[in-house]
């Protein structure tokens, strides 16, 4: 075979080889939304990219631009971790693909262990009825016996970066919850220290002050100090609290998740709410929750997945949650979060690449990150996720 022949030859088969590696069709779609989603967002659109060839934008903004921007068309999809309370458009499809809990996340460097907070101890916390770290409160959740879950846990091996790399996740039932193993009981003497409390509070429209002032006013809906939260969940933080925080001197604003939890970072005494991984970014402590059955939990995938399988999965996608429901090992702050698509009306090629996304980020990033502490969704609630974005045409 003469060279030019040769060169003909290996020409065809390298075109051959690319046909075969690389997608019929490879685009990028735009979103914008909920800041909470941003830790697994980030981790995984390499990977999605890698594997499926298609680009994924999406700077953030908190869920209340996600909805306002979805509503204008002007992105491809959009996530929030609350549906929209009025306004809806017409045709929207809620795909429930992210699962996470709320954190409470605070700076005090001279406590060596995790704290306890009771829902009470809390709502005071974020209403500027308490405004320093050694109240008899705080103390009192801190100064007792707590009962916390061990849960049940496998290792698997998963490829990050080109290297397998041996992580450990929770073992789920059939219905997508965790399994508890036993319990351990301790009897707890931790001393907090007389400093200052700074709150640190999201004051751009969010899902996650929406979900973590609805566990404050459903988990304290009981309490006969009507003070301590009486008003109903908002969006907006300051609209949800008992008292006008303007006139607080201890209260700090700033918006997105990052911010809040930077601030917390940056400030000894402060404290926020915030997905978890960005107090892990943040090399922030975590509290234990006090839970509906007495119990305390730490903020994690696995007593998120057993509280929202107490919920009800609603026929449009959503879930909703009873915060006064008794499930022993939930964590109380688990929320599910959406990936909001349109029905019809769109770009074909672009909604076939949203739906591959939200398939990606419901069936393999949980499992490929699970340090970012997101919750793998299984049982009803992946199946009804996937009927959901199915209707994304």
């Amino acid at each position: 075979m003469n060279s030019r022949k040769r060169l003909a030859v290996i020409a065809i088969a390298t075109s051959a080889l690319f046909v075969s590696v690389t997608p019929a069709f490879a685009g990028s779609i735009n979103g914008s939304g909920a800041t909470f989603a941003l830790p697994l967002i980030d981790a995984c659109k390499a990977d999605f990219a890698k594997d499926k060839g298609h680009t994924v934008n999406y700077p953030g903004g908190g869920s209340g631009k996600g909805r306002t921007d979805f509503t204008a068309g002007l992105v491809d999809f959009a996530g929030s971790d609350a549906p929209f309370s009025s306004g809806e458009p017409a045709g929207i499809v809620y795909a429930p693909v992210y699962a996470a809990p709320i954190a409470v996340m605070y700076n005090l460097p001279t406590v060596k262990e995790p704290i306890y907070l009771s829902p009470a101890t809390i709502a005071k916390i974020f209403s500027g009825y308490i405004t320093n770290w050694d109240a008899p409160e705080i103390a009192a959740d801190n100064e007792r016996t707590v009962k916390t879950p061990v849960y049940e846990t496998r290792k698997i091996t998963t490829t990050n970066k080109g290297k397998k790399v041996t992580k450990t996740v929770p073992v789920l039932d059939k219905n997508g919850k965790a399994k508890v193993k036993s319990y351990n009981t301790k009897t707890i003497n931790i001393d907090l220290p007389k400093q200052q409390i700074t709150v640190w509070y999201r004051t751009d429209s969010s899902g996650t002050t929406e979900n973590f002032t609805r566990f404050l006013k459903g988990a304290n809906a009981s309490n006969p100090d009507t003070r301590i939260w009486p008003k109903a969940q908002a969006s907006v933080f300051s609209n949800a609290t008992p008292n006008n925080i303007s006139t607080f001197f201890n209260f700090q604003g700033a918006s997105g998740s990052a911010a809040v939890s930077a601030g917390v970072k940056g400030k000894v005494g402060s404290v926020t709410y915030s997905e978890v991984s960005f107090a892990f970014d943040n090399k922030l402590p975590v509290a234990y929750v006090q839970n509906a059955n007495g119990e305390f939990v730490a903020p994690d995938a696995a007593g998120t997945s057993i509280f929202l399988g107490g919920g009800t999965i609603n026929a449009n996608g959503t879930v909703s949650v009873d915060f006064a429901k008794k499930i022993p090992g939930a964590y109380p702050i688990g929320t599910t979060s959406y990936g909001l698509g349109y029905s019809s009306g769109k770009d074909a090629a672009k909604q076939a690449i949203v739906r591959d996304w939200y398939t990606y980020l419901l069936e393999q990033c949980p499992t490929k990150y699970p340090e970012k502490g997101f919750a793998q969704i299984t049982g009803p609630l992946a199946t009804k996720a996937k009927e959901q974005i199915a209707k994304i045409k």
